[in-house]
């Protein structure tokens, strides 16, 4: 823990301001299937890859234009600061299959990856982490049927928990191996043959 205060200060970049949005690919995946998180071992709050039980993935929900939401907010306990994480994202399925996967992701505990811009004002927080300690639940569940049609999902910190982390950053190297890291965890189709990068990132962990 550091109790030592803060280490740096921040200013405005005018040549390589923040950028805004998040990718409408969101990674979900159960908090129990997690078998390793690999620190990044100078900067501990970087998270270097994360190995999944055997059988076991992430899974991709994907939405469209601006439907994937996280946001985190700070919550005083009563000796240290916690977190509260959340996303809010569309799901634009309702047959059964997806309606028992929704009815778990109220009853078991989640962890999620997003996509910020990859852009250098970044850093290494393209891909952030949120749920890896105290795990995320649908708060909210919601279905308009004369509306839009779509679930409308909210996964938070389990009620009456904090997260003791704010969203951690997941980055190894650079983006490309990154992204062949996330490929690996959540491919984007069953079945589909992963892409060189990640496959190159494979043959690196036998």
């Amino acid at each position: 823990m550091n109790c030592g205060g803060i280490t740096i200060g921040a200013e405005y970049d005018c040549l390589d301001p923040l950028k805004a949005k998040v990718s409408t690919r969101l990674l979900v995946g159960n908090l129990s299937d997690i078998r390793q998180i690999i620190f990044n071992v100078s900067e501990p709050s970087v998270i270097t890859n994360i190995i999944m039980e055997d059988g076991k993935t992430m899974y991709n929900f994907f939405g469209v234009r601006s439907s994937v939401t996280p946001s985190m907010r700070n919550r005083r306990q009563r000796v240290t600061m916690g977190y509260l994480h959340e996303v809010e994202f569309s799901v634009y399925e309702v047959d059964t299959p997806q309606k028992v996967n929704l009815k778990q992701m109220g009853k078991i505990k989640q962890f999620v990856i997003y996509q910020n811009p990859k852009d250098s004002s970044l850093g290494d927080a393209v891909w952030e982490v949120m749920g890896l300690d105290m795990g995320m639940t649908a708060k909210a569940l919601v279905r308009m049927a004369a509306e839009d049609g779509i679930y409308t999902v909210n996964l938070t910190t389990k009620e009456g928990r904090t997260e003791p982390k704010l969203p951690r950053s997941f980055f190894d190297t650079d983006i490309a191996t990154t992204e062949a890291l996330i490929d690996i965890l959540a491919p984007q189709e069953a079945g589909e043959l992963i892409s060189p990068e990640a496959q190159l990132v494979l043959d690196r962990m036998v």
